[in-house]
């Protein structure tokens, strides 16, 4: 099975051009943490839908802490997106 979903809240990483961001939860971290190492420096690519809005991206690590989507600026404006926000994130792992 490579479909997905997580919900929670849009966090921003700190500074001024921190990236948005939503976390996998931590059964999924632990799940893809594996595969992301195994392949580092490559990431896990995926492509993730909210609503309506569909983008390719990665999913990331916070160091040694949860996985991460990233929320670009032109998906947030699309699907009128704020920090603190909850959101649902549908994702395919591309094979």
């Amino acid at each position: 099975m490579n479909s997905f979903k997580v919900s929670g809240s849009v966090k921003r990483f700190p500074g001024k051009y921190g990236w948005h961001y939503i976390t996998l939860d931590d059964d999924l971290s632990r799940d893809f943490r594996g595969i992301v190492k195994e392949n580092w420096p490559s990431l896990l690519g995926a492509t993730f839908t909210i609503n309506k809005t569909t983008w390719k991206s990665s999913i990331m690590p916070i160091k040694d802490g949860p996985l991460f989507i990233a929320l670009p600026v032109k998906i947030r404006k699309a699907e009128n997106i704020k920090e603190g926000q909850t959101i649902t994130v549908h994702f395919k792992i591309d094979v």
